[in-house]
């Protein structure tokens, strides 16, 4: 069953530019808990990290097997704005990766990648190309929520650490910029309904299991496991009133609609007042 939203392309286009950052990152190597000074926050996050080289590595293949079927020039250049944005985020996770890694966590850092590449390279062999660019259609719709929820709160983005936080701002905006990219070229491939959902349901499974499981392992390693209240502040912090998870889940439900797009979520107002706040690119590249 293949249904077309209503709303498909209905936003004006915005510029995907990639954007090397070279992020430096002073003051993480002093800082054990960049976000709130909360554990639970904070390795939940590193996790994600984690998962961003390969997997985003692997939506730009998921990707590139089918921009051939794209005859329009604009979304061509939104296509390449989608993969160069995608290899510099891969980029800038990996520097920050090893900082984490370097903090003592490098056998844990490594056994999340193992693992991470593990399922990449098992949904690979397994999966058509056209689940693999469904499954990418709708993991990018979980970054996407993320990465509204921090940019229409202020008041998380300051509880973030000063050499973290532009990171997670910059990629905040790239992935609301490029939400749409993946999810068009699945309606163009294929468009069905069901198989949209079958991997959206799945990507979300393994995605929270791994998530769950790694977290718990990098607050084990703290002992913050024997630490009743401090757990329960942070599975607070990302549970409970306008949590981090919490906030994001009612858009989470929205891709479950026949007629869904990224864009009926407008939320391009929020983009100018935090590009602002980062620095200068490194290197600025039009799509």
């Amino acid at each position: 069953m293949k249904l077309l939203s209503r709303s498909r392309r209905a936003v004006q286009r915005l510029p995907i530019r990639p954007r090397r950052m070279n992020f430096r990152f002073k003051g993480l190597e002093n800082t054990r808990y960049w976000f709130d000074d909360d554990p639970v926050l904070t390795h939940f996050m590193n996790v994600l990290s984690v998962t961003f080289p390969d997997g985003e590595r692997f939506f730009v293949d998921a990707v590139r097997a089918f921009r051939d079927r794209v005859d329009d020039p604009q979304r061509q250049k939104d296509i390449s704005g989608f993969i160069g944005q995608e290899a510099m985020h891969s980029l800038e996770h990996q520097a920050f990766n090893d900082l984490v890694s370097g903090k003592g966590y490098e056998a844990l850092v490594e056994k999340a990648l193992g693992v991470t590449r593990h399922l990449l390279a098992g949904g690979r062999k397994h999966l058509s190309a056209e689940e693999q660019l469904a499954a990418t259609a709708g993991l990018e719709h979980i970054t996407a929520i993320l990465a509204d929820t921090i940019l229409r709160r202020g008041d998380m983005v300051e509880k973030m650490d000063p050499s973290v936080r532009d990171l997670w701002v910059w990629h905040s905006i790239e992935e609301t910029e490029h939400k749409a990219v993946a999810f068009d070229l699945y309606q163009d491939v294929d468009g069905g309904y069901w198989r949209r959902q079958r991997t959206f349901f799945t990507g979300t499974a393994y995605l929270i299991g791994f998530s769950a499981y790694f977290t718990w392992q990098f607050l084990k390693q703290d002992g913050v496991n024997r630490q009743p209240l401090t757990l329960a502040k942070g599975l607070w912090k990302m549970f409970g009133y306008r949590g981090v998870v919490s906030a994001a889940i009612p858009a989470w439900f929205q891709y479950l609609r026949p007629d869904f797009h990224p864009w009926q979520d407008d939320n391009t107002h929020l983009l100018d007042a935090w590009r602002a706040t980062l620095p200068e690119p490194a290197v600025s590249a039009a799509a």
